[in-house]
């Protein structure tokens, strides 16, 4: 594979905005600390636990990638 043609794939890849970082945003108190009470709230709890599960299937898949060009490029 070609250099160029690695770099048109990885470009081809739709930008990835996990919710697990946009929870955590809306999770935060004006001083920066976690509102730990906002967390415990069982709605919130469900999505908090659904946001862990995609970020660690992303950070699986990204893993994978990174291995995988590293093969490529080796």
């Amino acid at each position: 594979m070609k250099n160029q043609d690695l770099i048109a794939a990885l470009e081809a890849v739709p930008e990835k905005r996990l919710r697990l970082v946009e929870l955590a945003r809306e999770l935060l108190k004006p001083g920066g600390e976690v509102d730990l009470e906002a967390c415990s709230t069982s709605p919130l709890l469900e999505e908090i636990r659904e946001a862990v599960e995609e970020a660690e299937a992303y950070a699986k898949q990204t893993g994978e990638l990174r291995w995988s060009l590293a093969r490529l490029l080796s």
